[in-house]
């Protein structure tokens, strides 16, 4: 009985995990942006995740914001 327990522990953690990781910054390209812009961006992503809230959904609308500002950047 106990194994079943541990197998939906792990199964559940790992769709958490997946599911924070999707709203990582770093699959988002800078190298071409100017960087003082770039790096604005990236204090404001700092500031939006700080915030209260449920996680997933914090996470999801600072990723997109922080996408939506890196694509307003000037190429350098």
């Amino acid at each position: 009985m106990e194994p079943r327990y541990v197998k939906f522990a792990a199964v559940s953690l790992s769709i958490v995990l997946s599911a924070c990781s999707s709203y990582r910054i770093d699959d988002i390209d800078v190298t071409h942006k100017e960087p003082t812009c770039a790096r604005e961006c990236t204090a404001m992503y700092s500031s939006c995740v700080s915030e209260g809230g449920k996680k997933s959904e914090i996470l999801r609308a600072c990723h997109d914001a922080y996408s939506a500002c890196v694509s307003t950047c000037p190429a350098k």
